[in-house]
Formats: structure tokens, sequence, C-alpha cells
């Protein structure tokens, strides 16, 4: 029988959330609908936007997840692009042209603000309660006592474009709806 060291341990439970967090990632996009001026022309592959480090192996899962599923937004295959940060030459150019999904990892240059900003009709994901209670995101992933927990905004369904199914509310062990954000002052 092998133990394994608590830091090692600590690894894999980190790499299997990832792996429920890009799984749960691929169905919400499969529930969601966008309006036909909210993707992208013809011929450009509608674009999912990962900004900040992996350090887990979420961006590897959700590729692959992406690869085996052919994951359609508006009836056309995705695109995922992984950016480490804001210094990336073309982020700013990218969000402004329109991303179909941006998910900030914890170290993003970035925030939801400037990602609503300049990609308005983008699902923005992010991790913690607070991106959602208090940045003002549409989902985040809560990860607690073994179990990856999905809060989501309450304008993720009440919006016409970009927008949630309803059938997701019926999962409520694992969805928190939010009914609105607080504002933070700054």
């Amino acid at each position: 029988m092998s133990i394994m060291s608590p830091q090692v341990f600590a690894q894999d439970l980190e790499r299997r959330e990832a792996r429920v967090q890009a799984t749960y990632l691929t169905h919400l996009i499969n529930f969601t609908r966008w309006r036909q001026d909210h993707l992208p022309s013809k011929g450009i592959a509608p674009e999912i936007l990962v900004i900040g480090s992996d350090r887990n192996g979420f961006v590897a899962s959700l590729k692959y997840l992406i690869s085996q599923s052919n994951l359609e937004i508006g009836g056309v295959a995705s695109k995922l692009t992984h950016l480490k940060n804001a210094s990336s030459g073309n982020l700013l150019a990218k969000l402004k042209k329109g991303m179909q999904v941006v998910f900030l990892m914890p170290d993003s240059s970035l925030d939801v603000t400037t990602v609503r900003e300049l990609s308005p009709s983008a699902v923005i994901f992010g991790f913690g309660r607070e991106f959602v209670t208090k940045m003002g995101g549409d989902v985040s992933f809560v990860s607690s006592r073994n179990r990856v927990k999905l809060v989501l905004s309450v304008e993720y369904f009440r919006r016409t474009s970009p927008k949630l199914s309803a059938k997701i509310a019926n999962l409520k062990s694992v969805v928190e709806i939010i009914r609105k954000p607080r504002k933070t002052s700054e």
C-alpha cells in the first residue's frame, strides 16, 4: 500500500477539481444560447478565452474535452485560446472583436468590468463565490469538501443573449443562483 504525501494528495485533488470544472464549463456552454449578432461572422470559430496562468491542468482538461466533444457555440465548432496575461499582445484586440466565453483565472491581469466593457456579449467565468456576488461575473466555481459547486448570476438566465437555459437551475445540489450582485465601493 502506497501512502501519498499531503502535498501530492493536494495536487491530485486540484487536478481532479480542474477536470470537473472543465466538464461543467463545457456543459454550461451547451446549455447557453447566443443571438446571431453575438456570434462571429460566418467562417470564424466562436472562441473560449482563458486568461491567466494554469497551475492545475484546467486548460489541458478543457482542451481535451473540447476536442473530444466537438463543442459548438451557435452551431459552429468552438476554439480555445489560452493567454497567460494582459501583456499578451493581442488580448485586448481579441476581447474587442467579441468573445463568447471568457474564463478569468485567479491571477488574471483583467477584471470582470474590463472584460464586460470590451466583450459585452461574453459569458464571464471565474473562481470563488465573490466573483459573482461582488465582482459581477456570470459563473464561478467554488470548491468545498471535495465538491465543486457552481455559483450563477441570475442575469445569466434573464438576458436575451447569451442566455443560460433555466433547466440548469434544477441541479440544486451543485448550483447556487445569486439574485443580484452587491456593488463594491472603490
